[in-house]
């Protein structure tokens, strides 16, 4: 028998919107991300290993990924 199994993450969108961002200097949509580790038999994610890691903001307009604190700088 042949079995495919590993770990690996996956990324998930979990919210978005609008900031200024300051590596392109425009106001663009943001998107936040958040990574988890799973098991994987055959290619398909089966069983979380981890809790979802913190998460990051990526402009869509340069595709800069920056830390959450830069959400509360333009407010």
């Amino acid at each position: 028998m042949f079995f495919i199994f590993g770990i690996g993450p996956k990324t998930i969108k979990t919210d978005s919107g609008q900031f200024h961002c300051p590596v392109c200097k425009t106001f663009a949509t943001y998107i936040i991300q958040q990574q988890r580790q799973y098991f994987s038999l055959f290619f398909i994610r089966l069983i979380p290993l981890s809790k979802p890691k913190y998460g990051h903001v990526e402009c869509q307009n340069c595709g800069t990924k920056m830390p959450m604190s830069v959400l509360q700088n333009t407010r």
